[in-house]
């Protein structure tokens, strides 16, 4: 079973993005079980959390939020969870490790991607991110 039907995916999109939504699976009921339960403890945590950590929990709470089916597409949330992270990964008391939550929740994007049939992309950004980075070209060269 598949997310899309074909019928469903608009004609105007590019080749790829057709032939990734083709692929997608639903995901699992205990995966949103899962989900809901770190969307109750991530608001419970924020709300007792302060300054970059507080950002960092909501901002995470807020991408999970926008995996249900009914919530409408928010291009801004990448950004803002981009900014969170930042900011906590420069404050100089942040925990580290990190608080067992936000593994929690990383371990659940994992599964999640996995179980949608994108192992693939895990596996390509894993390839990707162990390439060293190609040398900056200065000017002139």
């Amino acid at each position: 079973m598949y997310m899309f039907k074909p019928e469903d995916i608009p004609a105007n999109l590019p080749q790829e993005v057709k032939t990734l939504l083709m692929a997608l699976k639903p995901e699992p009921p205990e995966l949103i079980e899962r989900r809901q339960r770190l969307i109750a403890e991530l608001t419970s945590q924020a709300a007792s959390a302060t300054g970059p950590l507080q950002q960092l929990l909501s901002s995470v709470r807020e991408v999970f939020l926008a995996m249900q089916p009914e919530m409408p597409f928010k291009a801004s949330l990448s950004e803002d969870f981009n900014r969170a992270l930042q900011r906590y990964t420069q404050e100089p008391n942040a925990l580290n490790p990190p608080p067992p939550l936000l593994t929690e929740c990383m371990n659940y994007l994992h599964d999640r991607v996995q179980s949608m049939g994108l192992s693939y992309m895990l596996e390509k950004t894993r390839a990707a991110s162990a390439q060293p980075a190609a040398p900056e070209k200065r000017a002139g060269e």
